[in-house]
């Protein structure tokens, strides 16, 4: 091959090798501008479920009538307590069960058995928010010792922060056409959007004793008030972070 022949061949081969490196980098797509923006909106909702757990504690010679004794009154508190309830919405069950020894010291410092403490714990759960009040009554009349909690939460708490994600995206979309036509662009789709939901939670911490002699006397349990209780509302805050094209 004549070498001048190769020579012009080569260079032209080195020339298109170039023009396309060179016309990749022209037609490089540029990235699209956007708005970035995040808000969040909070609601006060009531809750829709409460749950109350009740102490029945009792003492005795030994385990065995101790244990004997708890359930008796155990017993008749869940009669009582599903009375006032509803067998297809609310729960009624027992857990947290036990039978301690309590020693005590005699004169010759040996440590013996004085007697045996048992405790049961009763939780109910119901869907009428407005019934605590009676069930609080109903179980310390009926022999519980106190109440070893209170607190109320959501049935479905997910449709809460579907109902606000909605009217949020809203808000923040006009916001953000707001802003582009503000300076003479309008909005070309979504670029990215992170969406969040918290709810609080209601918990009440206060524990009510039993009246001794509410609790036995019939007499005297007519004219105790009723136990007040308040489930107050909780806060829904969703939160969105999102991202709009401008053309």
């Amino acid at each position: 091959m004549n070498n001048k022949y190769f020579l012009v061949l080569l260079i032209i081969s080195l020339f298109s090798i170039n023009q396309v490196s060179y016309g990749a980098i022209i037609n490089s797509q540029k990235e699209a501008g956007y708005i970035s923006l995040n808000a969040s909106k909070v609601k006060e909702v009531s809750p829709n479920i409460a749950r109350v757990s009740f102490a029945v504690e009792n003492t005795a010679i030994n385990a065995q009538t101790a244990s004997s004794e708890n359930n008796k009154i155990s017993n008749q508190i869940i009669t009582a307590l599903k009375q006032v309830t509803k067998e297809d919405t609310d729960v009624i069950k027992t857990n947290n069960f036990s039978i301690r020894p309590v020693y005590t010291t005699n004169k010759n410092g040996t440590r013996e058995i004085k007697n045996y403490i048992a405790v049961n714990s009763i939780t109910v759960e119901t869907k009428d928010t407005s019934k605590i009040s009676l069930l609080i009554d109903t179980a310390i009349s009926n022999g519980a010792n106190s109440t070893n909690g209170l607190s109320y939460s959501f049935e479905n708490d997910n449709s809460l922060c579907m109902e606000l994600y909605p009217e949020l995206i809203k808000e923040i979309k006009n916001e953000a056409l707001k802003i582009a036509q503000a300076s003479g662009e309008t909005l070309d789709g979504i670029r990215r959007i992170n969406a969040s939901c918290n709810i609080d939670s209601v918990v009440s911490n206060g524990r009510f004793y039993a009246n001794s002699f509410a609790a036995m006397d019939s007499k005297v349990e007519e004219s105790v008030p009723s136990t007040p209780v308040e489930a107050g509302k909780a806060k829904v805050r969703v939160y969105i972070d999102a991202d709009f094209y401008v053309k």
